[in-house]
C-alpha cells in the first residue's frame, strides 16, 4: 500500500514513462497487460497506470489489468464542467476495477475556481473505494504547486486519505522543505532521469520517508521514444535507485 513501511521502498514504472503518445494522441501504443511479467522480473514493485492505458483499452485488456494496479494516474478536471464531471465519473469506476490503493491527480491552474476544486474533489473521494489515498501531485501549473497553497488547502484534510506526491528534481533543498512541511502526508515520489542524488536519499531516510516512488520519465523521451530503449533506461534507473535507497 501507498505510503506503509516496508523492508524496502516500493519502486513502481509508471506506464507513462514508456507511452510515446502521452503528449500527442494520448491514444495507447502499448498493451500494459503484455509487461507485467517483465516488470515484475525485472524488479519493480508495481505500476503506476497511466489512464488511458485503461480507458481507452478494450474489455479484454482492460480485464488482465484489474487488480494489478498500484496506482492509478488520472487527469481528470474538478470543475463543474460536465465532461469533467463525466470523466471523473469514469476514473472512479476504473479505480473499483482496478484496486488500486491510491489515485494521482492533479487540480487546475486558476486560483478564482479554488473552492469549486475543493468541493468536487471531496465529491469525487465519497465516490472511491474507502481504501484508495487521493494522491495529490502539486504539479507546476497547478494552484498547489507552493508548498504554501499544498499545505493550506490540505490542512483540513485527513492526511493519510489525502496525500501529496513529490516531483524529484535533483533540488535537496526542494525536498527538504517538502518533507519538513508534510511528514507521512507525502507518500509518493516521480522520479526523473536518476535525479535524486545520494544527498537526497539521505534526506529521505533522515525524515523517516517511508512512503512509494516511481520512475516517471526517463533517458530517451521526446526523442526517439522506443519503447525497448526506454525500457532498458528505466530499468538501468531502478537499480541505480535501488542502489542508493539500500
Amino acid at each position: 500500500m501507498v505510503g506503509a513501511v516496508q523492508d524496502r521502498h516500493p519502486i513502481y514504472l509508471a506506464t507513462v514513462c514508456l507511452e510515446r503518445n502521452r503528449w500527442g494522441s494520448r491514444q495507447p501504443s502499448f498493451r500494459v497487460s503484455n509487461w507485467l511479467d517483465r516488470f515484475a522480473a525485472d524488479g519493480f514493485d508495481g505500476i503506476e497506470l497511466w489512464e488511458n492505458h485503461y480507458l481507452r483499452a478494450d474489455a479484454a485488456e482492460q480485464a488482465r489489468l484489474d487488480g494489478q494496479v498500484a496506482i492509478f494516474n488520472t487527469y481528470a478536471g474538478f470543475t463543474d464542467a460536465a465532461a469533467d464531471v463525466a470523466h471523473r465519473e469514469q476514473a472512479a469506476a476504473a479505480i473499483a476495477r482496478t484496486g488500486a490503493g491510491g489515485v494521482k491527480y492533479n487540480l487546475g491552474g486558476d486560483a478564482a475556481r479554488l473552492a469549486e476544486y475543493r468541493r468536487n474533489l471531496l465529491a469525487w473521494a465519497a465516490q472511491l473505494p474507502a481504501s484508495c489515498r487521493l494522491l495529490c501531485e502539486c504539479h507546476p501549473g497547478t494552484v498547489l504547486e507552493s508548498v504554501d497553497a499544498a499545505r493550506r488547502f490540505l490542512a483540513e484534510l485527513d492526511p493519510v486519505r489525502f496525500g501529496v506526491i513529490a516531483h524529484v528534481r535533483g533540488d535537496c533543498a526542494g525536498l527538504e522543505n517538502w518533507l519538513a512541511t508534510f511528514g507521512p502526508r507525502l507518500q509518493h515520489l516521480h522520479l526523473q532521469l536518476r535525479e535524486l542524488p545520494v544527498t537526497g536519499a539521505e534526506v529521505l531516510r533522515a525524515r523517516g520517508f517511508a512512503g512509494s516512488a516511481a520512475v516517471e520519465f526517463t533517458r530517451g523521451i521526446g526523442r526517439e521514444e522506443q519503447i525497448e530503449a526506454l525500457y532498458a533506461n528505466a530499468r538501468a534507473d531502478l537499480a541505480w535507485y535501488r542502489g542508493i535507497w539500500s
